[in-house]
């Protein structure tokens, strides 16, 4: 789905006040990717991570997950 910048500004007038700092962080890392580094994540996975795993998987087989277009659709209202 293709945003223009006025519809992105429109979503971002939005925002909550809380909100603004976390997406302008977002933002800033699209922009300049090179100045952050996320270093990889290489711990093991937990049983508990992989039960998690299990129970998303199932529940998105069943059709339980909200579709992000649906989470789009709401934020635009």
């Amino acid at each position: 789905m293709a945003v223009s910048k006025k519809e992105l500004a429109d979503l971002i007038d939005k925002l909550s006040e809380e909100d603004v700092p976390l997406v302008a962080d977002l933002v800033k890392r699209l922009i300049h990717p090179s100045d952050y580094h996320i270093p990889f994540d290489d711990e093991p996975l937990t049983d508990d991570d992989l039960q998690a795993i299990r129970e998303a998987k199932k529940e998105y087989l069943e059709g339980k997950t909200i579709k992000f277009e649906d989470i789009l659709d709401e934020l635009q209202n």
